[in-house]
């Protein structure tokens, strides 16, 4: 079952549930267990098992990052908000430091 999140287009409660859904498929695909996973996060079997189930809509950042690194997927998060190759103010000040075209007067007939 491959489907897209459009997490863009969705209200964040039914991208949450998705992402609950997500990782519970994940996590049972690769046999960890919700003791294996909150064993190794501190996070409570009761929150992951309110956020496989989509009835978690607090769960914290700390914790969603935790429980991702102890299925191996934390790496993946790279791809939510890259890296700026360049600094935003630098990039800015490049801009408008460009060569401007030349403007000439009016020419006189002289």
């Amino acid at each position: 079952m491959s489907t897209t999140l459009d997490a863009q287009r969705q209200p964040p409660a039914r991208v949450i549930v998705a992402l609950g859904q997500r990782f519970k498929a994940t996590r049972i695909a690769l046999q960890i267990t919700q003791k294996d996973v909150a064993e190794k996060t501190g996070v409570s079997m009761s929150t992951i098992r309110r956020f496989e189930n989509g009835a978690s809509f607090n769960l914290t950042l700390a914790h969603f990052i935790a429980m991702l690194q102890a299925i191996g997927f934390a790496d993946n998060l790279d791809d939510t908000i890259p890296e700026i190759l360049q600094d935003p103010n630098a990039l800015f000040r490049a801009q408008n430091k460009q060569r401007k075209r030349a403007s000439h007067g009016k020419r006189g007939n002289g």
